[in-house]
């Protein structure tokens, strides 16, 4: 079967899906499955096209280049030759940008079989979240043209009764998690609590550090690490100094490529928290669980 996964961002760029459509091409690569991933670059800065483990990948330009809209009308037109390029089937992956929207839109012109799944977040901006009942609406006009999925029973509720959608007609696959095995030498470190994601306000990172003077008042040698990357740090950095915690809470960011050191400081954590508003099924907390009891 030759198979086409559409996703806003892969590889490289960092985050739950990203990670979940990353590792999935990839197994289905090893199955001698055809596989490409149409995804999008709104910074131009990286290869067009690319062959990597055994994944095709096609990024488009998308706009604008400093929001995460990604209009990304070539999609379309690339949807629009999934048949003479010999695809049997589209796997979108994510719902809330315009590429779900885009590229589901022409799956339907052409007639062309397609799933989705849904791997719903959160977000920082309260506009984006306010409207959210009306696109989860518009959205699900076209989703239920194709197959519908779920990546936690919390989810399959959740968009079934926002979309519309009969909830039998979604069907629910929740996500693996895959941790690497750490290095020699690594050891766990019981008094380091970890807050783990992106560095915006919803995944719940100042909660994690607005907590650490009472955590510190039963567990003197406690130490919070704040490992990601985004727009949050300054303000994370700045409630750190106002509670005087500077030598109590650091900050990592780690590479996305680098899945190695990733595991490595994921299991040095003795505790690792999720105080995030709203995920759909935690990649975070999987990883953890997976990690836990393999190092001491």
């Amino acid at each position: 079967m030759n198979i086409l996964m559409v996703c806003p961002r892969y590889y490289p760029s960092l985050g739950g899906l990203e990670t979940v459509v990353f590792e999935t091409a990839q197994r289905i690569a090893a199955l001698h499955h055809g596989i490409q991933v149409l995804t999008t670059d709104p910074t131009g800065e990286l290869a067009a096209q690319e062959f990597t483990d055994g994944v095709n990948i096609k990024r488009v330009k998308a706009y604008p280049k400093n929001r995460d809209y990604y209009i990304a009308p070539q999609i379309y037109h690339e949807i629009a030759q999934c048949r003479r390029n010999g695809f049997d089937i589209i796997h979108f992956q994510g719902w809330n940008t315009f590429v779900p929207v885009i590229g589901m839109g022409a799956a339907i012109q052409f007639n062309i079989p397609f799933a989705i799944s849904f791997h719903s977040g959160g977000h920082p901006s309260r506009l984006r979240n306010a409207i959210r009942p009306i696109q989860q609406k518009l959205v699900g006009m076209l989703v239920r043209r194709g197959q519908p999925i779920g990546t936690s029973n919390f989810e399959t509720d959740l968009m079934a009764n926002g979309m519309g959608i009969s909830r039998d007609r979604i069907v629910t696959i929740r996500n693996g998690a895959s941790t690497l095995p750490p290095s020699e030498g690594v050891q766990t470190d019981p008094h380091l609590i970890m807050s783990i994601g992106r560095l915006v306000r919803y995944k719940g990172h100042h909660r994690a550090i607005a907590a650490m003077p009472e955590v510190l008042r039963r567990m003197r040698d406690a130490r919070l690490q704040v490992v990601g990357s985004g727009s949050y740090e300054g303000a994370l950095r700045d409630l750190a100094r106002s509670l005087k915690l500077d030598e109590r809470v650091s900050f990592v960011s780690i590479a996305p490529e680098d899945r190695q050191r990733y595991s490595d400081v994921l299991y040095t954590a003795g505790l690792v928290v999720s105080l995030s508003e709203y995920e759909a099924n935690p990649m975070v907390v999987m990883e953890a669980l997976g990690a836990s009891g393999e190092c001491s």
